[in-house]
């Protein structure tokens, strides 16, 4: 999470989207299999990316506007949320 006292940086020309789409490419995926999570607008090119774009409770008003939904924050545990729900039989095991 992006926050007072930390920056980010990425090479010039990637976002989070490039590093994303070259991690599913070598797992055998595609962006019609990947859900992105995110709170700051630095994540809004992976949530373009992205089949599904899910934003935190905690996010900024930008990620929010494009996200196909919001979860709970990253204190409530919201990513587990979404994947609980999404894949039910893996949470049980």
């Amino acid at each position: 999470m992006a926050g007072t006292g930390l920056v980010e940086l990425l090479p010039l020309g990637l976002t989070k989207a490039t590093g994303l789409s070259m991690a599913a490419r070598r797992l055998g995926m595609t962006a019609e299999d990947s859900i992105a999570f995110g709170d700051m607008p630095n994540d809004i090119p992976m949530f373009g990316w992205a089949k599904h774009a899910v934003a935190m409770a905690n996010a900024h008003q930008d990620l929010k506007a494009v996200a196909d939904e919001i979860t709970a924050s990253n204190a409530e545990d919201g990513i587990a949320v979404v994947l609980e729900r999404l894949f039910p039989a893996a949470a049980s095991r």
